[in-house]
């Protein structure tokens, strides 16, 4: 299901967040909105005929593998019948996607509201704020884009916040229609642009590191987002967007001024009362996808045991698993990057995995699985990496199990080495069975 709460849209240039083999030459602006993304992917399902091989309202249950028949034997639910039927298959993939299991606050009284409570992950459009005391929870990424866009039509809007963010202009312009002919006619200059976001956007990655450079970075990056603050907030705001935090740490422990919520109104700390009719969770996400399912590899061993042997959840180059023959990730543990396109990571995951699976899907072969020896090298490479990052600082604590402080989630290596490691795969790092 799409994301279609108000306001949403894109924070990378959309010329980069595009497939390499299909770009789009008519978005309207650097940064366009959420309806011209999802047009964009409405055409590569139509050119490349992808509806026809979907099947949707369906929620996938257990999937096991059998030894005998070197196949996945999995269970899906249909969910408008509810019935559960089973399917076989060569190859697994799981592509459920980096952002889909919402993140729901513990509220006390919240659910004696009588208004609606929606999270901006299952936005429905049919929504009408008009005249609405409306109360959104949270100030990250989908709050910024959200409050904007409605704040002129509900009676009032009351944000709360648990602390402040780090806020940084982007400054967006329309791709006129000369432009857009400019870039249909002529692919190289198209591509030309492709590459000079790309390659904008790698040095945005410096900043996650702890390095002279890293701090550099960080602290240029402050003095912008105080900046633009300082100009576009009246004063008696800025204590509350303005962190006392280094860029790069989120506190992570303390609720928000919200104390409760009642059957027509919310409670803060202080004592206000707030009247609500509309309450909107803008709270993120549990990184919770890659446990979607029972999954059972060889011998019935399931995920979290054999997590527990590697020390937390983890992925060969985020994408496969030893004893989970012909079980591959997109956007798997450790693939989490947060200054790119996700686009560009799936594809480059999407090229590894058929260049290992080529010979399952030309029946030269029954299964395949990466050694084990390779996994826990790639493992401790990721997590030693990481350790040069602020990913895995004590307050950055949603990507991180917070009992071990293994980072399940950060990719720590720049796009280039991302793309070598999967265009050119080490093939005796995988196990081939006849």
């Amino acid at each position: 299901m799409p994301t279609l709460d108000p306001g949403c849209g894109v924070d990378i240039p959309a010329i980069f967040y595009s497939l390499s083999w299909f770009p789009n030459a008519n978005f309207t602006s650097l940064f366009p909105p959420q309806e011209e993304i999802l047009e964009y992917l409405r055409q590569v399902a139509l050119r490349h005929n992808i509806k026809p091989r979907i099947r949707l309202r369906t929620e996938w249950k257990d999937a096991r593998w059998s030894e005998k028949t070197s196949r996945w034997h999995i269970v899906v639910q249909d969910l408008e019948n509810g019935k559960t039927f089973m399917h076989e298959a060569k190859v697994l993939v799981s592509a459920v996607g980096g952002y889909t299991n919402p993140k729901y606050p513990i509220i006390h009284g919240i659910d004696t509201f009588k208004g609606p409570i929606v999270h901006t992950a299952k936005w429905d459009q049919k929504y009408d704020l008009k005249d609405r005391n409306v109360i959104v929870i949270g100030n990250g990424c989908s709050a910024s884009q959200v409050i904007p866009a409605i704040i002129d039509e509900a009676s009032s809007l009351t944000q709360f916040i648990r602390s402040p963010q780090y806020y940084i202009p982007m400054p967006n312009f329309c791709i006129n229609r000369l432009w857009q002919a400019l870039f249909q006619y002529t692919p190289l200059l198209l591509m030309l642009a492709r590459w000079c976001v790309f390659w904008f956007l790698e040095t945005a990655l410096a900043q996650f590191y702890e390095d002279k450079s890293g701090q550099r970075a960080r602290q240029k990056s402050v003095r912008i987002s105080q900046n633009y603050v300082r100009k576009s907030a009246p004063e008696r705001y800025w204590p509350l967007l303005t962190p006392q935090y280094d860029m790069g740490c989120k506190v992570g422990a303390a609720n928000s001024d919200l104390i409760s919520v009642g059957p027509n109104s919310v409670l803060s700390a202080s004592g206000k009362e707030y009247t609500a009719d509309f309450i909107i969770l803008a709270t993120g996400f549990e990184f919770t996808q890659w446990q979607a399912g029972s999954v059972f590899g060889r011998n019935g061993i399931s995920l979290e045991q054999h997590w527990a042997k590697f020390g937390g959840i983890e992925a060969y180059k985020t994408i496969a698993m030893n004893e989970f023959p012909n079980l591959f990730y997109l956007l798997g543990p450790n693939s989490g990057r947060g200054h790119t396109s996700v686009l560009y990571s799936i594809e480059c995951s999407v090229d590894l995995v058929i260049k290992v699976a080529r010979p399952i899907l030309e029946g030269r072969a029954a299964s395949i699985e990466v050694r084990k020896d390779a996994e826990k090298d790639w493992c401790k490479t990721v997590q030693e990496a990481l350790k040069q990052t602020v990913l895995t600082r004590s307050c950055f604590n949603q990507f991180s199990d917070p009992k071990t402080g293994w980072n399940f989630f950060s990719y720590p290596f720049n796009s280039v080495s991302l793309w070598l490691g999967t265009r050119f795969p080490v093939m005796s790092h995988w196990s081939y069975k006849k």
